[in-house]
């Protein structure tokens, strides 16, 4: 006849998932903590490093802003513009900064105001040039104040 398991042995039927034979108590550790049998480690990938597009969208308009008024100042200053306006700022003493700013503001709203009523009648790929070349003026004259108006950058 049968008899039933004792109490100090239940006895377990194998599950699905389980592989082999549970290990013994008995064997010995093979020194690295685990018992032996299959272990598998996951090691997820490095987390990317976040990236923030909108300062760099904010860089590459400050680079462009940069290089085409740059570009603008270096221009007046090879055909005169800039020496001329110097001159006058060195005439007017302590009040060359604000004179400086006036001109540099007169020169922004004149190329505002012909590049929005005027470029219109350019054709469309002509639009940025002319619009780089009424800036050659207020470009110049924010470089020259920079430059020669006393006390204009500290």
């Amino acid at each position: 006849m049968d008899t039933p398991p004792s109490p100090e042995q239940p006895q377990e039927e194998p599950r699905w998932w389980s592989v082999g034979k549970k290990p013994d108590a008995a064997e010995p550790d093979q020194g690295s903590g685990l018992p032996p049998g299959f272990h598998i480690t996951f090691t997820p990938p490095p987390a990317p490093e976040p990236v923030d597009t909108g300062s760099r969208h904010r860089r590459a308009r400050v680079r462009r802003w940069l290089l085409v008024h740059g570009a603008g100042a270096g221009i007046g200053y090879a055909f005169g513009l800039g020496p001329s306006m110097a001159a006058f700022l060195d005439t007017l003493g302590p009040g060359a900064p604000a004179a400086g700013l006036a001109l540099t503001g007169f020169g922004w709203f004149g190329a505002e105001l012909i590049g929005e009523r005027y470029t219109r009648i350019l054709p469309s790929r002509l639009r940025p040039a002319a619009h780089w070349v009424l800036r050659i003026p207020m470009s110049t004259a924010l470089l020259v104040t920079a430059l020669h108006a006393p006390n204009a950058l500290s």
